[in-house]
C-alpha cells in the first residue's frame, strides 16, 4: 500500500511540476529552467552578422541558428537566435534594458539542417 501512495504521489508530482512549466512559458517567462532564453543567447558581434536598424522596419524573418545585430540611436546587441519552437518575439523581449522601446517583431524560422 505505500509503494501505491508513493507512485501516486510521484505521478502527481510530475505532472504539476510539467503544468507549472507550460504554464510559465505561455505567461510570458521566456527563460528555461538553466536561465537561459528560450530564444538563443546574446553574442559576441562578429563580422558578417546581418545588421537591423530596429527603427527601419516593423517585422523581420530570420531562421534559427542565424546571428543578428540588431541597433537602435546608436546602441546595438548582437543575437544568435536558437529556438526550439520557432515562434515570433518582439525584439524588446530579448534586448537588453533600455535598448528600444520600439516593437519589431521577428519571426523565426527553421533552418534547413533541421529538416521538416
Amino acid at each position: 500500500m505505500n509503494r501505491t501512495i508513493s507512485a501516486s504521489a510521484l505521478i502527481a508530482s510530475l505532472v504539476f511540476a510539467v503544468g507549472a512549466a507550460q504554464a510559465g512559458t505561455a505567461a510570458g517567462n521566456d527563460r528555461m529552467f538553466n536561465g537561459k532564453s528560450v530564444h538563443g543567447e546574446a553574442v559576441t558581434a562578429t563580422q558578417g552578422a546581418r545588421v537591423v536598424k530596429v527603427d527601419a522596419g516593423k517585422a523581420i524573418n530570420v531562421n534559427c541558428g542565424d546571428v543578428v545585430t540588431f541597433q537602435s540611436a546608436g546602441k546595438s546587441f548582437t543575437w544568435k537566435f536558437s529556438s526550439a519552437s520557432h515562434r515570433a518575439l518582439d525584439v524588446r523581449d530579448i534586448a537588453p534594458q533600455g535598448f528600444t522601446d520600439k516593437k519589431l517583431m521577428v519571426y523565426v524560422s527553421r533552418a534547413d539542417s533541421e529538416g521538416a
